[in-house]
């Protein structure tokens, strides 16, 4: 394996800003590694969106970062896990990961009860993307499900502490809670950002399965697979793209690569993402 090679980027792809948190946890775990974050804020939350278009959205998206050369591609977004994982696959020429698998795996192993929660987008809701896998992974596990539509605009606008954004999460809980669940898997990565509130809500008896860990680790197995971890004591670099950027990306982009921890290193740029054309918008 040429060192150029293993020097590409690892490309991360989310419709927000949740998947910073999966970016973060990669870089964490691989300091050295480069990489390109996309975050197609212009057109979020894709979750309300027809299958049709979140498809053709997340098309366009992985088109510009594939355009990039990354080693891999990270779809650290459940929407679209849920409804173009297995395209992407097909067309990509690196190998694809999506949040669900990783994370629905997680689940499995970490229930007792197999009483499982799933808090996530109305579309993941709708596809019973965790549903599915899990029983396929446990005959007999029990899911209970339920969409919290509000949580990923709080976070788009960095509002994710207070008695407000605290009643929200605890209303879209309730249900999850009452059914006796003892593990709870958080079906969008904007979530992340409420992780300590629901653990205060759903209590120590819970486990919530934390997406952007398991799905580093999947990761990281697939590149070492591959021959294609970066091992570099030089720290990588990492260029956040949205395509509209505000202050809020601001914030959480150096809430979460804080400066001292990785200084002059952050770059966030405009993603010019070609528009629909006129016949796949009709």
């Amino acid at each position: 394996m040429t060192l150029e090679r293993v020097s590409r980027p690892i490309a991360i792809f989310d419709s927000g800003l949740g998947g910073l948190t999966v970016a973060a946890e990669i870089h964490r775990r691989f300091p050295s590694e480069n990489l390109l974050f996309l975050a197609d804020r212009a057109r979020v939350p894709y979750a309300s969106l027809s299958i049709a278009l979140i498809a053709r959205f997340a098309s366009e998206c992985f088109d510009f970062l594939l355009a990039h050369d990354p080693k891999a591609l990270v779809v650290a977004c459940n929407t679209v896990s849920a409804v173009a994982l297995e395209e992407t696959v097909a067309r990509s020429p690196v190998p694809v990961l999506g949040v669900i698998e990783p994370t629905a795996k997680a689940a499995e192993k970490a229930t007792v009860t197999g009483r499982v929660g799933v808090l996530a987008t109305k579309a993941t809701v709708r596809r019973q993307a965790y549903d599915k896998l899990l029983s396929r992974l446990r005959p007999g596990v029990q899911v209970f499900s339920n969409g919290a539509p509000l949580l990923v605009p709080l976070v788009e606008e960095g509002w994710t502490e207070g008695e407000i954004p605290k009643q929200i999460v605890e209303h879209y809980l309730t249900p999850i809670r009452r059914a006796g669940v003892d593990t709870l898997v958080l079906g969008c990565t904007h979530y992340e950002y409420f992780t300590e509130t629901m653990h205060a809500i759903m209590g120590d008896g819970v486990s919530i399965i934390n997406t952007p860990q398991v799905t580093a680790i999947e990761l990281e197995k697939i590149l070492a697979a591959r021959g294609e971890l970066q091992r570099s004591d030089k720290p990588g670099t990492v260029i956040a793209y949205s395509t509209d950027i505000n202050e809020a990306l601001d914030l959480v982009v150096n809430g979460l690569f804080p400066n001292p921890v990785f200084p002059n290193q952050i770059t966030i740029q405009s993603a010019q993402i070609p528009p629909l054309r006129a016949e796949a918008a009709r």
